[in-house]
């Protein structure tokens, strides 16, 4: 049994665009979080992108790094097609090599989780720990922990405990040694 069963993922309700889901989360995340919409950066290609959100605690006086920010990326629930998970997948990485005007390079954070549906299948434990290696993790309600980012799926921090792993962990992006 994989570790993505041991921390299940809620369902979040529908919404008829990106952009209303953001609105949504963002929202309810804005009491432990600053939030930045529609963040502008230069990937390392030399093309500029552009993320839904900066999030920053509000309060950082328990977590490692002393300015800790991270980005977070929503989408529309995929059909749960390989290319879609793929290409959700690749943005985010792409994301991970951009240096975010005033920010620098962040992880980033996709909303919602997307093993939800690869959980269920084989490989879903394995493609969240690779893509936690390559700076991706996930935005995600859990049973028992509310609201949670997770990155190689341990919880980074979550709405009922605040700060876990990050009170060790620098969510600072890393390159080369891990």
């Amino acid at each position: 049994m994989g570790a993505l069963r041991h921390r299940p993922r809620l369902p979040i309700p529908d919404h008829a665009t990106e952009a209303d889901r953001a609105t949504w989360a963002l929202a309810y995340l804005g009491q432990w979080f600053q939030v930045e919409r529609e963040v502008w950066g230069s990937h390392c290609s030399g093309r500029r992108v552009r993320l839904d959100a900066i999030l920053r605690p509000r309060d950082s006086s328990s977590w490692k790094d002393e300015d800790p920010a991270f980005g977070v990326e929503f989408k529309l629930a995929h059909s749960g097609s390989t290319r879609d998970f793929t290409a959700w997948a690749a943005q985010a990485v792409d994301y991970t090599h951009v240096y975010w005007h005033g920010y620098g390079r962040l992880r980033i954070f996709t909303c919602p989780s997307p093993f939800v549906v690869l959980a269920e299948r084989d490989g879903g434990d394995l493609m969240a720990r690779m893509l936690g290696q390559l700076g991706v993790g996930e935005l995600s309600p859990i049973q028992r922990r509310g609201w949670s980012l997770l990155l190689n799926d341990h919880v980074v921090w979550c709405e009922s405990d605040g700060p876990v792993a990050a009170k060790q962990w620098s969510i600072k992006s890393k390159v080369g040694s891990r």
